[in-house]
């Protein structure tokens, strides 16, 4: 008997540990809430200004980047591309926004980083001022 219980306790802790760790892993997408909006990773740019309204303030750059294929790339996509070793890159020029939203000192500052014009990561600061 006491055997039955030592076996169906470790199956229980083992079970919850499983969960818990599931849990840890996954990383919900961040949203930012603008009145009874929902701002979220993936909506274009227009959207943000419709729903949020202009930023406070914005920073604006190109970064150059380079994606990789095991395969000549699509053409459809991509007119020239190079060979890298094994691989092939095709160099992408983007460009990048980092929007920020000032809600005021009781409210956490909202960063929006829009990558051509498309949102792709939300996160807070510090609070406003």
């Amino acid at each position: 008997m006491r055997k039955d219980r030592m076996n169906s306790y470790k199956i229980g802790l083992l079970t919850a540990t499983l969960l818990l760790t599931l849990v840890a892993l996954t990383t919900p997408a961040q949203a930012m809430r603008c009145g009874s909006r929902l701002i979220s990773e993936g909506d274009p740019r227009d959207k943000v200004v419709n729903e949020c309204g202009q930023p406070t303030d914005v920073e604006a750059w190109d970064e150059e980047r380079y994606d990789y294929f095991d395969r000549p790339p699509p053409p459809q996509y991509y007119r020239e591309f190079e060979r890298y070793g094994n691989a092939y890159r095709v160099r992408a020029f983007i460009h990048v926004e980092v929007w920020t939203y000032n809600h005021g000192p009781s409210r956490f500052i909202d960063y929006v980083r829009l990558e051509n014009g498309i949102v792709r990561r939300i996160y807070s600061g510090g609070y406003g001022y």
